[in-house]
């Protein structure tokens, strides 16, 4: 890959953080790479775009605020890990310049990851893991009925529902009790939230379905855990995979052997 310009991510309030940002950096002048560090917080506009690469430096959370702007720049990330295991960020800390000059080489693969997308009248979101539907501090409890055009799926009283694409199949929809899917798979998963209905189960959509949720009760949208808005009872929201996904760089790692050591 041709490498001109980074936009790197990063999450400051690691440990190594520091001196992670000094090794990167004293690459890039090696290779004659221009950088751009943002931190991870930082969702305010973009004053450039021509950049090759995003790549994060944090754990999952930062890949995933990472992953935004790489969508919306149509260019692929990579995470270097500065904490434990991650299911995204798939590089040491260790392998850092290893890892970027793998990359410049092109000794790589690339995983096409969908994204999900929400949108109601005044707000449009996008999320590689999920969009969540749930309970407000106030509330703390919600009901939201979901459609598939003009057919009820469910109604589901509780913490709320997540819609969930296959990489979040192993982050908060896990947690709740949602299946493994392979991340290269295209499809919607439907996760509840401790339902207050013992008939409310995980469902698995086609990935071209487009689902409407209706608030019945105080609800906050969210995506990939970071609140977008509040939603009244009545408000509806259109969900649907997202035109444009996350490419994400792989190197040496592999998802089910993650798995296994997250589930074992």
């Amino acid at each position: 890959m041709h490498l001109r310009k980074l936009l790197v991510i990063a999450n400051l309030a690691k440990p190594q953080i520091e001196s992670a940002l000094t090794r990167l950096k004293l690459w890039a002048e090696r290779e004659k790479i221009s950088v751009r560090v943002r931190a991870g917080i930082d969702m305010s506009p973009l004053s450039e775009r021509d950049f090759d690469l995003v790549v994060t430096l944090g754990g999952d959370g930062t890949l995933l605020k990472g992953a935004r702007w790489a969508a919306e720049l149509d260019r692929p990330i990579v995470g270097i890990n500065l904490g434990s295991l991650g299911f995204l960020t798939s590089v040491s800390i260790d392998d850092l310049e290893r890892a970027l000059e793998r990359i410049r080489r092109d000794d790589f693969s690339l995983e096409v990851r969908m994204r999900v997308a929400a949108q109601t009248p005044t707000i449009q979101c996008t999320a590689l893991n999920e969009i969540g539907l749930v309970h407000t501090e106030i509330s703390r409890r919600t009901e939201i009925e979901l459609f598939l055009g003009e057919h009820i799926l469910g109604s589901y009283p509780g913490d709320g529902i997540l819609i969930a694409t296959p990489t979040g199949s192993t982050a908060y929809s896990l947690s709740a009790g949602g299946p493994v899917i392979e991340p290269t798979v295209e499809v919607l998963l439907v996760t509840p939230l401790a339902p207050h209905r013992l008939g409310a189960r995980p469902l698995i959509l086609s990935s071209d379905r487009v689902l409407i949720a209706k608030v019945k009760r105080p609800a906050q949208l969210l995506a990939d855990g970071d609140p977008i808005a509040l939603l009244a009872p009545g408000d509806t929201v259109q969900i649907r995979k997202a035109e444009h996904p996350t490419r994400l760089i792989r190197l040496d790692s592999d998802f089910w052997t993650s798995v296994h050591q997250l589930l074992s």
